[in-house]
């Protein structure tokens, strides 16, 4: 069985302490107002790292990061809901998505890790962009 809940407890609290970490308090607690604040923090820390450099773990705490983001951009500001979509395919048989209702009243399945993907390989987007395609997937 699935607990959605228990994988989404962590995700919030990880992104919040990265915005922290990299942008202080005050970005922190503008993130937790509105997450959108962040895009400009983010994209600084991203554009900062050695990528030349980076080992695979390295690779993949980035994508995790990224999609923490996304998904949590993609609940608040987007009124999304989490559910586990099963997929054989992945070693854990099933993959978060986030459901959205966009203003056209049209239903969007969005499942952020593979959408971050696709912005990381080959050379990571800036984080505006991510975010303008998220709001793009997000409301058609």
């Amino acid at each position: 069985m699935i607990d959605i809940d228990d994988f989404m407890s962590g995700c919030r609290p990880a992104i919040r302490g990265l915005v922290e970490q990299v942008g202080g308090a005050e970005a922190a607690l503008e993130f937790d107002a509105d997450p959108l604040s962040a895009v400009g923090v983010l994209d600084s820390y991203v554009q900062r790292l050695p990528l030349g450099e980076f080992e695979v773990e390295d690779w993949i705490t980035l994508h995790a990061d990224l999609s923490a983001f996304v998904t949590v951009v993609l609940l608040d500001t987007y009124g999304g809901t989490c559910r586990a979509r099963l997929d054989d395919a992945l070693p854990t048989g099933w993959e978060l998505v986030v459901d959205v209702v966009g203003p056209d009243t049209q239903h969007r399945v969005i499942a952020p890790m593979s959408f971050v993907y696709e912005y990381l390989v080959p050379v990571p987007q800036r984080i505006p962009r991510l975010i303008e395609a998220v709001g793009r997937q997000a409301t058609g």
